[in-house]
């Protein structure tokens, strides 16, 4: 992926940072995938996710005033009580999930054979659902973009201010539909994210990304160290240094560009009127703003949320 750098001033308020700060965060994405699982009630979640009350309350309130959700009332044996329901801004984030799911089921070592199959029910075929670009229609990848942002935007700026305590990551169900600690790494953690992100920009040495992201040392060494073990960059000799070192995505750091890309997308409805996006993709085939899809890799059709079915995923008992 490219970049280009707009001479445009920045608003105040930073949609892509709004959006990464939910969605950039463990429980808020387990609980929205339980959530379009159909499990809409307190207690359904809190046992399935194993979670404590305070995180889990914490965040059903937070994606409630962000919009994502609404409450519902229904009637026990006892009382009145609420269950949550997406609203049409959580329903956007379908493709989100499928995008993680199929990078999971694809590139993280042992859950093609636990995580469930994707059938497009137009063609009534399994799907891996690759990246489209909703302008023209054809497959995108990253390497078929251009970024462009505003002169003003450091990735810092635009990268969740929350980061997930690393004892949640070990406190999971284990559910195989939940998210692998891989998917954790790149979106649960701030600085993690924004590496991710420096690199698609084009960073590649250690200072570049210590400037983007204006983090210290010891800590950017760390997150580098950490997205190496996960094999999402690997590392080389620079060209300018036979000292230094330069960091490059991999294949599986690059597949991950999809559900950047959906992240970016959803993130334009925190704009206000006439505020410009903290990052613009553009698809370089066709020219147009990248709007991301998702297309059926074998009758090529775009897959959209009630045309597609997991295979074998269990319903809450009420």
């Amino acid at each position: 992926m490219t970049e280009a750098t707009a001479h445009r001033v920045r608003p105040a308020g930073d949609p892509l940072r709004r959006a990464l700060e939910l969605v950039g965060d463990q429980w808020t994405l387990l609980i929205l995938q339980s959530l379009f699982l159909r499990f809409r009630r307190y207690e359904e979640l809190r046992l399935r996710l194993g979670i404590s009350p305070t995180a889990l309350s914490g965040r059903l309130r937070d994606m409630v005033d962000a919009g994502m959700l609404t409450r519902v009332p229904y009637r026990d044996a006892r009382r009145t009580r609420h269950e949550y329901r997406l609203t049409e801004r959580g329903l956007e984030l379908w493709p989100l999930l499928i995008s993680i799911w199929a990078w999971e089921r694809e590139w993280v070592e042992g859950r093609r054979e636990v995580l469930p199959t994707l059938i497009h029910l137009d063609c009534e075929l399994a799907t891996s659902a690759p990246l489209g670009c909703g302008a023209c229609g054809r497959r995108v990848d990253a390497r078929d973009v251009r970024a462009e942002r505003l002169d003003s935007t450091g990735v810092a700026a635009a990268t969740a201010s929350k980061r997930f305590r690393r004892k949640d990551a070990e406190s999971l169900a284990g559910d195989p539909m939940m998210f692998f600690p891989d998917t954790m790494e790149l979106l649960g953690d701030r600085w993690s994210t924004g590496l991710l992100v420096s690199a698609l920009l084009g960073c590649r040495h250690f200072s570049e990304f210590e400037r983007e992201l204006g983090i210290g040392p010891s800590v950017l060494s760390g997150r580098l160290s950490k997205l190496v073990e996960v094999g999402v960059l690997r590392t080389g000799a620079a060209a300018t240094r036979a000292d230094a070192r330069d960091y490059r995505l991999t294949a599986k750091g690059l597949a991950f560009f999809p559900a950047l890309a959906f992240i970016a997308e959803w993130s334009r409805g925190f704009e206000v009127a006439g505020q410009e996006p903290d990052i613009t993709l553009h698809h370089v085939e066709c020219g147009n703003r990248l709007r991301p899809i998702l297309l059926c890799d074998h009758c090529g059709r775009p897959l959209l949320r009630k045309s597609v079915q997991f295979g074998g995923v269990p319903s809450p008992k009420r």
